[in-house]
């Protein structure tokens, strides 16, 4: 039988570059690279207000880990300073929120993530009642809209960027017109 579980994703992803561009200016707070003692693949540092995500993983896992944690700051991100955090959900649906999330929107740009997520979703949503998790439901999808939204734009606006830098480069080349060339006039006596 198959295990429920979370299999890290391989693999590299075209337009990784631009694409993990497109996530750092999505991101409401900075996103950087760095050793993660055990098993997690990133987090959200709710006092610094910043991502990390794991150095040494694929693109592709990269990406989804990416996704996942600009979702916990976006809806999980609290005062530290205030005594009461009344409206915020408990891990358990915070972390079903978030990986429904990074699926939606991986799954929105061809990246399919189901053999991970499918596993970490029901592994922290096990032993919840339906009602429970239909509740979480508008938000990731609202959320998850949101985000592809914010993405979409950013790369609309690097895909111009790069159109203006190629037209620039082609302008600063020299061109070849046989009619411009000099001509050389040999005169014999």
């Amino acid at each position: 039988l198959p295990a429920i579980g979370a299999n890290e994703l391989t693999g590299d992803v075209e337009q990784y570059e631009d694409f993990y561009t497109a996530l750092e200016k999505t991101s409401p707070v900075p996103m950087g690279f760095e050793k993660i003692e055990g098993t997690a693949h990133g987090y959200y540092h709710l006092e610094e207000k910043r991502i990390a995500i794991d150095e040494g993983m694929s693109q592709f896992q990269n990406l989804k880990t990416a996704i996942h944690e600009i979702a916990h700051a976006k809806l999980h991100d609290i005062d530290l300073n205030a005594p009461e955090q009344p409206d915020r959900p408990d891990r358990r649906t915070r972390e079903v929120q978030a990986e429904s999330i990074a699926y939606t929107v991986c799954q929105h740009y061809g990246l399919d993530t189901s053999d991970y997520s499918f596993g970490y979703v029901a592994g922290w949503s096990s032993g919840r009642e339906l009602a429970e998790l239909k509740t979480s439901l508008e938000t990731i999808r609202a959320t998850a809209a949101e985000i592809i939204n914010t993405i979409d734009g950013h790369f609309t606006e690097l895909q111009k960027e790069r159109e203006a830098a190629k037209a620039q480069e082609a302008e600063k080349e020299p061109t070849t017109d046989l009619a411009a060339e000099p001509t050389v006039t040999i005169l014999y006596s």
